[in-house]
Protein backbone atom coordinates (compact mmCIF):
# COMPACT_ATOMS: atom_id res chain seq x y z
CA UNK A 1 0.00 0.00 0.00
CA UNK A 2 1.88 3.30 -0.54
CA UNK A 3 2.24 5.78 1.87
CA UNK A 4 0.07 9.01 1.47
CA UNK A 5 1.90 12.23 0.05
CA UNK A 6 2.09 15.16 2.34
CA UNK A 7 1.35 18.47 0.76
CA UNK A 8 2.92 21.27 3.09
CA UNK A 9 1.46 24.41 2.05
CA UNK A 10 3.82 27.33 1.00
CA UNK A 11 4.46 30.42 2.95
CA UNK A 12 2.00 32.94 1.23
CA UNK A 13 -0.38 29.92 1.81
CA UNK A 14 -0.18 30.15 5.56
CA UNK A 15 0.09 33.91 5.94
CA UNK A 16 -3.47 34.60 3.34
CA UNK A 17 -5.02 31.50 5.54
CA UNK A 18 -3.57 34.06 8.81
CA UNK A 19 -5.27 36.94 7.42
CA UNK A 20 -8.84 35.52 7.20
CA UNK A 21 -8.74 34.23 10.18
CA UNK A 22 -7.41 37.43 11.97
CA UNK A 23 -4.71 35.50 14.18
CA UNK A 24 -1.20 37.19 14.12
CA UNK A 25 -2.56 40.64 13.05
CA UNK A 26 -2.25 44.02 15.10
CA UNK A 27 -5.59 44.75 16.44
CA UNK A 28 -5.15 48.95 16.31
CA UNK A 29 -7.32 51.58 15.55
CA UNK A 30 -7.96 52.66 11.87
CA UNK A 31 -7.15 56.82 11.26
CA UNK A 32 -10.20 58.43 10.81
CA UNK A 33 -10.75 61.81 9.89
CA UNK A 34 -12.48 65.01 11.92
CA UNK A 35 -16.26 65.42 11.17
CA UNK A 36 -16.02 67.97 8.00
CA UNK A 37 -16.10 71.81 8.99
CA UNK A 38 -15.96 74.87 7.88
CA UNK A 39 -13.22 77.71 8.50
CA UNK A 40 -12.70 81.22 6.89
CA UNK A 41 -10.13 82.18 4.65
CA UNK A 42 -8.51 85.87 5.52
CA UNK A 43 -7.36 87.12 2.44
CA UNK A 44 -8.19 91.25 2.89
CA UNK A 45 -8.21 94.01 5.14
CA UNK A 46 -11.49 94.21 5.00
CA UNK A 47 -11.54 90.65 6.73
CA UNK A 48 -9.82 91.89 9.58
CA UNK A 49 -12.34 94.49 10.39
CA UNK A 50 -15.26 91.84 10.17
CA UNK A 51 -13.12 90.03 12.48
CA UNK A 52 -12.36 93.23 14.99
CA UNK A 53 -15.95 93.91 14.53
CA UNK A 54 -16.95 90.52 15.95
CA UNK A 55 -14.43 90.86 18.94
CA UNK A 56 -15.41 94.39 19.89
CA UNK A 57 -19.24 93.17 20.05
CA UNK A 58 -17.90 90.57 22.54
CA UNK A 59 -15.98 91.87 24.36
CA UNK A 60 -18.59 95.30 24.33
CA UNK A 61 -21.23 92.19 26.00
CA UNK A 62 -19.14 91.12 28.37
CA UNK A 63 -18.82 94.57 30.52
CA UNK A 64 -22.23 95.60 29.07
CA UNK A 65 -22.98 95.90 33.12
CA UNK A 66 -19.67 97.87 33.90
CA UNK A 67 -20.17 100.95 35.23
CA UNK A 68 -19.70 103.29 31.97
CA UNK A 69 -16.70 104.79 31.68
CA UNK A 70 -15.08 103.98 35.02
CA UNK A 71 -12.75 101.52 33.79
CA UNK A 72 -11.41 102.44 30.01
CA UNK A 73 -9.78 99.32 28.51
CA UNK A 74 -6.13 99.51 26.82
CA UNK A 75 -5.83 97.83 23.83
CA UNK A 76 -2.23 96.43 23.18
CA UNK A 77 -0.29 93.77 20.88
CA UNK A 78 3.08 92.46 21.81
CA UNK A 79 3.83 91.75 18.93
CA UNK A 80 4.77 94.33 15.96
CA UNK A 81 3.15 92.76 12.77
CA UNK A 82 1.70 94.73 9.83
CA UNK A 83 -1.63 92.56 11.18
CA UNK A 84 -1.68 93.95 14.54
CA UNK A 85 -1.14 97.50 13.89
CA UNK A 86 -4.26 97.38 11.64
CA UNK A 87 -5.84 95.58 14.11
CA UNK A 88 -5.42 97.43 17.33
CA UNK A 89 -6.67 100.45 15.23
CA UNK A 90 -9.83 98.79 13.65
CA UNK A 91 -10.50 97.05 17.16
CA UNK A 92 -10.27 100.27 18.69
CA UNK A 93 -12.44 101.91 16.56
CA UNK A 94 -15.37 99.02 16.86
CA UNK A 95 -14.77 99.30 20.30
CA UNK A 96 -15.47 103.19 20.26
CA UNK A 97 -18.50 102.29 18.36
CA UNK A 98 -19.82 100.20 20.68
CA UNK A 99 -19.50 102.90 23.63
CA UNK A 100 -16.52 101.04 25.26
CA UNK A 101 -14.25 103.67 26.91
CA UNK A 102 -10.82 102.80 25.25
CA UNK A 103 -7.47 104.39 26.93
CA UNK A 104 -4.59 105.92 25.33
CA UNK A 105 -2.34 104.50 27.97
CA UNK A 106 -1.76 101.43 29.92
CA UNK A 107 -4.68 101.21 33.19
CA UNK A 108 -6.83 98.42 35.19
CA UNK A 109 -8.13 97.10 32.70
CA UNK A 110 -6.02 95.41 29.22
CA UNK A 111 -7.35 93.97 25.73
CA UNK A 112 -4.06 92.31 24.77
CA UNK A 113 -3.92 90.80 21.32
CA UNK A 114 -1.82 87.67 20.25
CA UNK A 115 -1.24 86.07 17.10
CA UNK A 116 0.39 82.89 16.00
CA UNK A 117 1.16 81.32 12.72
CA UNK A 118 0.85 77.75 12.14
CA UNK A 119 2.71 76.40 9.11
CA UNK A 120 1.78 72.58 8.59
CA UNK A 121 5.06 71.18 6.87
CA UNK A 122 3.43 68.18 5.81
CA UNK A 123 2.20 68.08 2.34
CA UNK A 124 -1.64 68.10 1.11
CA UNK A 125 -3.62 68.95 -1.39
CA UNK A 126 -4.11 72.77 -1.79
CA UNK A 127 -7.87 73.02 -2.40
CA UNK A 128 -9.66 72.02 -5.51
CA UNK A 129 -7.85 69.60 -8.13
CA UNK A 130 -7.30 70.69 -11.55
CA UNK A 131 -10.58 70.19 -13.49
CA UNK A 132 -10.27 69.12 -17.18
CA UNK A 133 -13.10 67.24 -19.31
CA UNK A 134 -12.57 63.48 -19.63
CA UNK A 135 -15.26 60.71 -18.73
CA UNK A 136 -14.74 58.63 -15.63
CA UNK A 137 -16.94 55.74 -16.60
CA UNK A 138 -20.56 55.40 -17.81
CA UNK A 139 -22.49 58.25 -17.26
CA UNK A 140 -19.87 60.07 -15.06
CA UNK A 141 -17.86 62.68 -16.61
CA UNK A 142 -15.46 65.43 -15.14
CA UNK A 143 -14.33 69.15 -16.18
CA UNK A 144 -10.88 69.60 -16.08
CA UNK A 145 -8.70 72.87 -17.08
CA UNK A 146 -12.36 73.76 -18.34
CA UNK A 147 -10.90 77.94 -18.16
CA UNK A 148 -8.51 76.98 -20.78
CA UNK A 149 -10.31 75.10 -23.26
CA UNK A 150 -13.88 77.06 -22.58
CA UNK A 151 -12.39 80.41 -21.79
CA UNK A 152 -15.76 82.66 -23.11
CA UNK A 153 -17.79 82.27 -19.96
CA UNK A 154 -20.72 83.09 -22.04
CA UNK A 155 -20.75 79.43 -23.79
CA UNK A 156 -20.66 77.95 -20.24
CA UNK A 157 -23.76 77.10 -19.97
CA UNK A 158 -24.00 75.61 -23.53
CA UNK A 159 -21.12 73.59 -22.98
CA UNK A 160 -22.51 72.15 -19.59
CA UNK A 161 -25.53 70.94 -21.58
CA UNK A 162 -24.01 69.52 -23.99
CA UNK A 163 -21.65 67.41 -21.55
CA UNK A 164 -24.36 67.02 -19.80
CA UNK A 165 -23.02 68.70 -16.54
CA UNK A 166 -25.86 70.36 -13.86
CA UNK A 167 -26.17 74.03 -13.93
CA UNK A 168 -24.74 74.05 -10.21
CA UNK A 169 -21.29 72.53 -11.36
CA UNK A 170 -21.11 75.37 -13.77
CA UNK A 171 -21.83 77.69 -11.42
CA UNK A 172 -19.18 76.57 -8.97
CA UNK A 173 -16.74 75.97 -12.14
CA UNK A 174 -17.17 79.64 -13.06
CA UNK A 175 -16.90 80.34 -9.03
CA UNK A 176 -13.85 78.62 -9.22
CA UNK A 177 -12.70 80.40 -12.62
CA UNK A 178 -13.48 84.16 -11.27
CA UNK A 179 -11.78 83.36 -7.67
CA UNK A 180 -9.41 80.97 -8.17
CA UNK A 181 -8.50 78.22 -5.54
CA UNK A 182 -8.25 80.82 -3.36
CA UNK A 183 -11.85 81.55 -2.87
CA UNK A 184 -12.55 78.23 -0.29
CA UNK A 185 -9.42 76.08 -0.42
CA UNK A 186 -8.19 75.05 2.25
CA UNK A 187 -4.00 75.98 2.42
CA UNK A 188 -1.46 74.62 5.37
CA UNK A 189 -0.63 78.08 6.89
CA UNK A 190 -3.31 78.96 9.45
CA UNK A 191 -3.44 81.66 12.04
CA UNK A 192 -4.43 81.64 15.32
CA UNK A 193 -5.87 84.87 16.46
CA UNK A 194 -6.36 85.39 20.31
CA UNK A 195 -7.64 88.34 22.84
CA UNK A 196 -7.10 87.93 26.04
CA UNK A 197 -9.39 91.19 28.73
CA UNK A 198 -7.44 91.26 32.06
CA UNK A 199 -7.05 93.34 35.07
CA UNK A 200 -3.98 93.05 37.00
CA UNK A 201 -3.49 89.26 37.27
CA UNK A 202 -6.89 88.15 37.02
CA UNK A 203 -8.80 86.92 33.27
CA UNK A 204 -11.58 88.60 32.37
CA UNK A 205 -12.32 87.13 28.94
CA UNK A 206 -11.26 86.05 26.06
CA UNK A 207 -11.77 85.23 22.10
CA UNK A 208 -10.17 83.05 19.52
CA UNK A 209 -10.45 82.94 16.09
CA UNK A 210 -8.83 80.57 13.55
CA UNK A 211 -8.03 81.62 9.84
CA UNK A 212 -6.48 80.13 6.54
CA UNK A 213 -3.89 82.09 5.10
CA UNK A 214 -2.20 81.94 1.97
CA UNK A 215 1.73 81.03 2.96
CA UNK A 216 3.05 83.99 1.04
CA UNK A 217 0.68 86.31 3.20
CA UNK A 218 2.31 84.75 6.64
CA UNK A 219 4.64 87.74 6.76
CA UNK A 220 1.57 90.01 7.45
CA UNK A 221 1.46 88.36 11.04
CA UNK A 222 4.63 87.62 11.71
CA UNK A 223 6.61 90.23 13.74
CA UNK A 224 8.76 92.62 11.54
CA UNK A 225 12.75 91.41 12.42
CA UNK A 226 14.30 94.69 12.97
CA UNK A 227 18.34 94.68 11.94
CA UNK A 228 20.47 95.04 14.68
CA UNK A 229 22.73 98.24 14.93
CA UNK A 230 26.34 98.09 13.48
CA UNK A 231 28.61 98.09 15.62
CA UNK A 232 30.91 101.00 16.44
CA UNK A 233 33.75 101.60 14.39
CA UNK A 234 36.55 101.52 17.42
CA UNK A 235 38.49 105.04 17.55
CA UNK A 236 42.30 104.95 17.55
CA UNK A 237 43.82 107.24 19.71
CA UNK A 238 47.43 108.20 19.66
CA UNK A 239 50.09 109.26 22.24
CA UNK A 240 52.51 111.88 21.37
CA UNK A 241 56.40 110.47 23.40
CA UNK A 242 59.31 113.02 23.15
CA UNK A 243 62.04 111.42 21.30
Amino acid sequence: MPFPILRIPSIATLAAALLLTGCGTLDVPRADNYPATGQKKARAVHHWDVLAGDVAARVADKIALWPAGDYPVYVTAADKSSFNAGFLKLLKVHLLNRGVAVSTVPGTVELDVQTQVVDHPSGAPHGAPPLAGTVLGTGVGVWRDWAVHYSDRTLLPGVATALGVGAGVALDMAHLYKNGAAAGGPTRTEVLISTTLKSQDRYLAGTADLYYIEREDAVLYTPEVVAPAPAPTPVKTWRVTAP
